[in-house]
């Protein structure tokens, strides 16, 4: 079977997620995600989502760790952008769009 950054390196498209999102002046912006394997993590580096992360010297992420041999590239995928939300929604530069 291939190895999950194998499965990234073939799709036909950048993988990334594009998620929309109100401003604190309450316009609509989005936070795009790029989607890579590091180790046996899962990452996407994004712009930042909190005050904290905004002052932090390196790229904002969001990561899960793999599990390969029980969970398929979509499941890791769907894991890693509730873990974008969840980032969001504990941030306070943004919130999710309705």
């Amino acid at each position: 079977m291939n190895t999950l950054q194998q499965q990234l390196n073939d799709l036909h498209a950048m993988p990334l997620f594009e998620i929309e999102v109100i401003d604190t002046a309450g316009n609509t912006d989005y936070i795009i995600c790029e989607i890579s394997v590091r180790g046996n993590q899962l990452i996407a580096q994004r712009e930042a989502v909190s005050k904290k992360e905004e002052n932090h010297p390196y790229i904002a992420k969001s990561a899960i760790d793999i599990d390969a041999e029980v969970f398929s590239l979509d499941d890791h995928l769907q894991d890693l952008y509730d873990e974008i939300w969840h980032d969001i929604e504990r941030g306070d530069l943004y919130d999710l769009a309705k």
